[in-house]
């Protein structure tokens, strides 16, 4: 597998050239979380593009609730996992309908696959520098395929939002799970390259 990864990232490389990077912002919702991503993307062929994306992935417990304390008159979140996500992917992206559709939209289908930092904090801690001082980490692999909507602006920037599923495998258990795999709503919005 990482062997197929390694490749993958070096092909990738070879062929974005010197193709202008197309810049991305954006947040994502899962069945354990949410969080930001922040995406390049080069054109490789009108149909095709080929980038990365890296995102901060806040998991979230499933019995997690804010409660009110009444002596304090602060909300304290109670069941809190403190355990973050990195998720690194090279992307493909794929529009199988490019310049047959007339108008400012085309569906894609998109593959990423990378490695995955999990940061597991101390959830015992509320203080900052002690949950997060030396939180244990991990590295593994993970990937995600969405299908989705690229609708495209005035001035070469674009909106897309995306639906798919997320393979987060954990190889040991982090948190009291070994798999944070599951669902995944993506929006990112492209700026256009800069023109020189």
């Amino acid at each position: 597998m990482k062997k197929i990864i390694i490749m993958f990232c070096i092909g990738m490389l070879v062929t974005i050239g010197n193709a202008q990077m197309k810049k991305g912002l954006g947040f994502m919702f899962g069945t354990r979380g949410g969080g930001f991503i922040f995406s390049g993307q080069w054109q490789v062929k009108p149909d095709l593009l080929t980038g990365f994306e890296a995102r901060l992935y806040d998991i979230k417990n499933d019995e997690e609730l804010p409660v009110y304390n009444y002596y304090t008159g602060q909300y304290l979140n109670v069941g809190d996992r403190a355990l973050f996500m990195v998720p690194v992917f090279g992307t493909v992206k794929w529009l199988p309908y490019e310049g047959k559709i007339a108008n400012n939209f085309s569906p894609f289908v998109e593959l990423k696959l990378g490695p995955v930092l999990a940061v597991d904090g101390k959830e015992e801690f509320q203080k900052w520098s002690k949950r997060w001082g030396k939180a244990s980490t991990i590295i593994t692999y993970g990937g995600q395929i969405v299908f989705g909507i690229l609708f495209l602006q005035t001035g070469g920037s674009a909106i897309s939002p995306s639906i798919g599923y997320e393979f987060l495998p954990m190889g040991i258990e982090v948190d009291g799970r070994k798999n944070y795999s599951g669902a995944a709503i993506n929006i990112t919005f492209s700026m256009s390259p800069s023109r020189r």
